[in-house]
C-alpha cells in the first residue's frame, strides 16, 4: 500500500469553482476546525474537493493506459468517468449485464417446480465484474458501480480527500479574493463589455492520497471455494503493466495536472514537501499541518510496523521547506525521482 502525504504551494488559482451566482462565479470553500491559542475555532476557507483531485488521477490513468497499450472502455477513453453505471453504457461496451441464475427443484409431494436462486449467482457476479475490468483499466483501478436488478460494485483502489489549507498559528494559510474581469467586445457594440468577477484563491494545501497497488487486477466478488472465472488469467498477466500506470498516474497529481479555469488562471504551484510511505499494512501519514509532520510520520510507522507485524515499511520524503527530520529515509527531489523510485521497486518484484 502506498501512502501519500503532500504540501502544495498553489498561487492564484481558481481549480475548483462552485456554483455562479449572477456575474460572480464562487471558489469551492469548506468549514475547517483546527486549534488556536484560546481553543478550537471553525473557518471558512478555499479547498479543492476529493472528486476534482480524483479526477485528475483517472486523467492520468487514461493517458499513462494509452502509453502502455491496456485497454480502456469507450467513455473513459474521453474522459467521461461514468464506469458503466447503466444498461445503454454496457451495450455499447458489448458487455452482458448481470443476470439471476435459477434452477427448478421440485417438492418430496411431487407438487409444482418452484424456482429458487442458485449458488452460482456470486459466479455471475463475478463474471460480469471480471469482464468490465478487462474492458476497462480504469474501471480496475478506479473502481465502479452498476445499480441494475443484481448490483455489482467494486471498490476503487486508491483514495483521495479534499485538499485544505495548512492550519498553523492561530489562522489557515490561505486567502481568498475575487477578481474582476471583462470580456471585450466589437468597438462598434459600444456599451456591451461583459464584467464578470471570480473568486480566487492562493495557500498551502495540504493532501492524503492512498493506492492499494496489491488489489489491482483482482476481482472483489467473492465466489464459493474460491472459482475463477474466465478472464482471471489475462487480469493477472496485466498486473505489472497496470500497477505501473496507476504509479505514473501520480506524477499528474503531484505536479499540479488537475482541475479546471486552467486557461486563463493556469496556477503557480509548487510540491514544497511530502512523505510517502510503501507497506504491506494499512497506514496513512500524519496531515502536513504543522512542520513535523514528515518526523511524526516515520516515529508512528516504526511503531506501527512493530504492532502490525508489518513486513515492508519503506518511507520516501520531498523537503523543499527546509523541515527537520533528523530519522534517516530515502529523500528524493522531485515527483520525478519519487515515480522513477517507486517503478523500480515494482520492476524489481
Amino acid at each position: 500500500m502506498i501512502s501519500i502525504v503532500a504540501r502544495l504551494l498553489i498561487n492564484v488559482e481558481s481549480l475548483n469553482s462552485v456554483e455562479s451566482i449572477g456575474n460572480l462565479t464562487k471558489h469551492r470553500t469548506a468549514p475547517v476546525i483546527f486549534r488556536t491559542k484560546e481553543g478550537y475555532t471553525v473557518s471558512y476557507e478555499p479547498v479543492l474537493s476529493g472528486e476534482m483531485l480524483g479526477h485528475g488521477y483517472q486523467v492520468g490513468l487514461v493517458e499513462e493506459a494509452k502509453k502502455l497499450g491496456l485497454p480502456l472502455g469507450k467513455y473513459s477513453a474521453q474522459y467521461e468517468f461514468i464506469k458503466f453505471s447503466s444498461d445503454k453504457v454496457l451495450e455499447e461496451e458489448g458487455i452482458t449485464p448481470p443476470k439471476a441464475v435459477k434452477q427448478s427443484k421440485k417438492k418430496s409431494s411431487e407438487e409444482e417446480k418452484e424456482e429458487v436462486t442458485s449458488d452460482k449467482l456470486e459466479e455471475e457476479m463475478r463474471r460480469f465484474e471480471v469482464e468490465v475490468m478487462l474492458r476497462d483499466t480504469v474501471a480496475d483501478i478506479a473502481g465502479f458501480m452498476y445499480p441494475g436488478s443484481i448490483s455489482v460494485r467494486r471498490t476503487s483502489r486508491f483514495k483521495v480527500g479534499y485538499a485544505v489549507p495548512i492550519m498553523m498559528s492561530d489562522e489557515a494559510v490561505a486567502f481568498l479574493e475575487t477578481q474582476f474581469h471583462t470580456r471585450l467586445v466589437h468597438t462598434a457594440e459600444k456599451g456591451k463589455q461583459s464584467i464578470y468577477n471570480i473568486e480566487i484563491a492562493s495557500a498551502l494545501y495540504t493532501m492524503t492520497f492512498q493506492l492499494d497497488e496489491d488489489l489491482i487486477t483482482v476481482p472483489s466478488t467473492p465466489v464459493k471455494d474460491g472459482v475463477k472465472v474466465k478472464g482471471e488469467e489475462e487480469l493477472t498477466n496485466q498486473k505489472q503493466k497496470r500497477v505501473q500506470a496507476s504509479l505514473r498516474a501520480l506524477y499528474y497529481i503531484l505536479t499540479g495536472n488537475f482541475g479546471g479555469k486552467r486557461t486563463r488562471l493556469l496556477p503557480q504551484m509548487e510540491l514544497t514537501s511530502l512523505v510517502m510511505t510503501h507497506t504491506d499494512f494499512s497506514f496513512i501519514p500524519t496531515p502536513g499541518h504543522n512542520n513535523n509532520y514528515i518526523e511524526n510520520t516515520i516515529t508512528r510507522l516504526e511503531k506501527a510496523k512493530k504492532v502490525l507485524d508489518g513486513k515492508v515499511a519503506k518511507v520516501y520524503m520531498i523537503n523543499n521547506e527546509g523541515l527537520n527530520v533528523s530519522k534517516q529515509v530515502n529523500i528524493v527531489s522531485s515527483p520525478e525521482e519519487l515515480i522513477e523510485a517507486l517503478l523500480d521497486e515494482v520492476n524489481q518484484q
